[in-house]
């Protein structure tokens, strides 16, 4: 088996293992352990993608009033103390978004 790269994840559903995410629960991630599909990775960290983001609805005459959009949210390295990749496993290799239940409430 070869050394993996981080590069090989993107596109992919991964298990994501977080320390201290109590910042990250602003933007919905309640857990410290995630499963979500890796959009890209920089020097700031690994973005995820979100299918249902809430965000609040601009123009809704109403308050409190939020509609769910697609999302990519960026995890800090630093918050990050792990990762599982599963390659080849059926619906975490290149799966379809229509298909998998990926990302967090």
């Amino acid at each position: 088996m070869n050394m993996m790269k981080i590069e090989e994840v993107v596109g992919d559903v991964i298990l994501i293992v977080l320390e201290n995410h109590e910042p990250l629960q602003k933007i919905g991630i309640e857990s410290d352990k995630i499963f979500a599909r890796v959009k890209g990775y920089d020097e700031h960290g690994i973005w995820i993608y979100q299918p249902q983001f809430n965000i609040p609805k601009i123009n809704s005459t109403k308050k409190n009033v939020t509609q769910k959009i697609e999302a990519s949210i960026l995890i800090p390295w630093g918050f990050i103390v792990s990762i599982a990749h599963f390659p080849g496993a059926e619906g975490f290799d290149f799966p379809s978004p229509f298909d998998s239940k990926i990302g967090f409430k």
